[in-house]
């Protein structure tokens, strides 16, 4: 898989949670976006530029399942790499997803994670 240097949509209801990554991700010198929810992630994928997408399952509205089902139902949806974040032990059957980091997220394998797939921008 090549790297990429878009940005990076991190997406999780917890507003803690979505500031901590973007604020560690954007140290090691990552662009980065965030949603709230599934539907926001969806507007912004479509909007484009998005590489890869850090993504909480058990959201309010379109959650994380909701998010993967949409995204593997329609053709034309931007296919971006998914990673689940999560606070369950194991995710069984999601479909389209490249890797999972379990909660609470240790800060040095979510940024080994993110450098398997984005470049840091210059």
């Amino acid at each position: 898989m090549t790297r990429s240097s878009g940005a990076i949509l991190v997406v999780d209801d917890d507003a803690h949670v979505r500031e901590a990554v973007r604020v560690l991700l954007e140290g090691e010198g990552f662009p980065v976006a965030t949603a709230s929810d599934g539907a926001e992630a969806i507007a912004k994928l479509e909007a484009g530029g998005v590489s890869l997408v850090l993504l909480d399952l058990a959201m309010p509205g379109v959650d994380g399942w909701q998010f993967l089902a949409r995204r593997e139902s329609e053709p034309g949806f931007p296919r971006a790499p998914v990673v689940l974040l999560s606070g369950l032990p194991f995710i069984p059957d999601a479909p389209g997803v490249v890797d999972f980091l379990r909660k609470p997220i240790d800060s040095q394998r979510l940024i080994d994670c993110v450098r398997r797939f984005c470049v840091p921008a210059p």
